[in-house]
């Protein structure tokens, strides 16, 4: 029994010794700073804690959070960047790096994250945000050589790629219908007779679109969707593959 009691005795004494001299490492001081409402301090111990684990997404979502706490909104775009680049599931970080990139007129870096954004955060882009006149312009003339210094708008319009209303107004918050992309898309490609004609639910063959829309199909720039409805939004993320199929076939400036 005696030697029990020494045994218990000296892990007790062990563990103690080993919480007595316990050395926080960078994320548990910077987390500490964090909940102290130290950001600045905590970003710089997240910062450091990072360069050794550069895998650790947590880490990098308490250093967004302190980047937008000190109102430091260049590197937390750079944190939600590199965010995507290891690969992030957060809607989140797609979400707030399509609203920065439009903040800040980043068009190309906009047209790149639609583009390449994965089906289920292409699909919640697609329930959170409906395609505008505006956003259109924007996704177009990120796909384009667009000099920095034209506005989206002014460069979309002056190139054909999206038309003033008939009254010469731009009306950017309108919202693109199908109907309308299958429109402004036909005007950028030349006219001809496609070979192949699909059935489709919610478009008669007798529509005015259906012909365009055959041609787009035939050409590769959007692809067949015999349940598409003309009269709904168009999705971001068909917009922006059919811009970049435009892209591909030399269509765009």
């Amino acid at each position: 029994m005696p030697c029990r009691h020494c045994f218990l005795t000296l892990i007790f004494i062990v563990i103690n010794c080993a919480t007595l001299f316990h050395r926080p490492n960078e994320f548990e001081k910077g987390l500490k700073s964090y909940q102290q409402a130290n950001f600045q301090e905590a970003a710089h111990h997240f910062s450091s804690h990072y360069v050794k684990n550069p895998h650790s997404d947590t880490t990098l979502y308490y250093l967004y959070n302190c980047y937008k706490q000190l109102s430091q909104l260049e590197r937390g775009i750079e944190v939600l960047e590199q965010l995507v680049k290891i690969g992030s599931k957060d809607r989140n970080v797609y979400l707030n790096l399509f609203y920065y990139y439009r903040k800040t007129a980043r068009y190309k870096n906009l047209y790149e994250l639609i583009s390449n954004l994965e089906l289920h955060i292409g699909i919640i882009l697609d329930e959170c945000y409906v395609l505008t006149r505006k956003l259109y312009a924007e996704i177009i003339s990120g796909a384009t050589n667009r000099p920095s210094k034209f506005d989206p708008v002014i460069f979309a319009v002056s190139k054909g790629y999206i038309p003033l209303c008939p009254d010469g107004e731009f009306y950017a918050d309108d919202t693109i219908t199908l109907g309308n992309f299958i429109i402004l898309l036909n005007l950028l490609v030349e006219p001809f007779y496609p070979q192949n004609f699909f059935r489709m639910q919610k478009m008669s063959n007798r529509s005015f679109l259906y012909l365009p829309y055959m041609r787009l199909v035939h050409l590769g720039i959007m692809e067949f969707d015999h349940e598409l409805d003309p009269n709904e939004s168009t999705p971001i993320t068909v917009a922006a593959k059919a811009i970049a199929n435009l892209k591909k076939r030399g269509l765009l400036d």
